[in-house]
């Protein structure tokens, strides 16, 4: 079998232009973020929010000390998962939709797997 996968069925790549540039623009995003949490910590800053004050809240009634998986100060740490996530979401929906949409001139796959599927321009007919 070559490469290219079997004959008239197209191989998905899923690290294409469009995943790169929304990578590095999320990787650029949280390497801004990770620098101003360090900058924050060394002038001694306080960026605190309600994540301080439910996190003391906890600790007092859990009677133990919690520590996060990333250490930033104040909200950074929301802000750096939300970017993550935001830019995770957007790759998987567009992943998805390359994954799903029949494109012209391609096979059915194996076992009928795109069996009811209209082409763009309409059925026979």
């Amino acid at each position: 079998m070559s490469s290219a996968g079997a004959a008239g069925v197209a191989q998905v790549e899923f690290f294409d232009r469009f995943t790169k540039t929304m990578l590095f623009v999320m990787l650029g995003l949280l390497l801004v973020i990770f620098a101003s949490a360090k900058f924050m910590s060394y002038e001694h800053m306080t960026g605190t929010g309600t994540d301080d004050k439910v996190n003391a809240l906890a600790e007092s009634a859990a009677h133990k000390t919690g520590h996060p998986f990333v250490e930033l100060p104040g909200d950074s740490q929301v802000a750096a998962f939300s970017v993550a996530n935001f830019f995770v979401g957007i790759i998987l929906g567009y992943s998805v939709h390359k994954l799903f949409v029949k494109r012209e001139g391609m096979e059915p796959g194996p076992a009928g797997m795109n069996e009811g599927m209209e082409p763009e321009g309409g059925g026979a007919g």
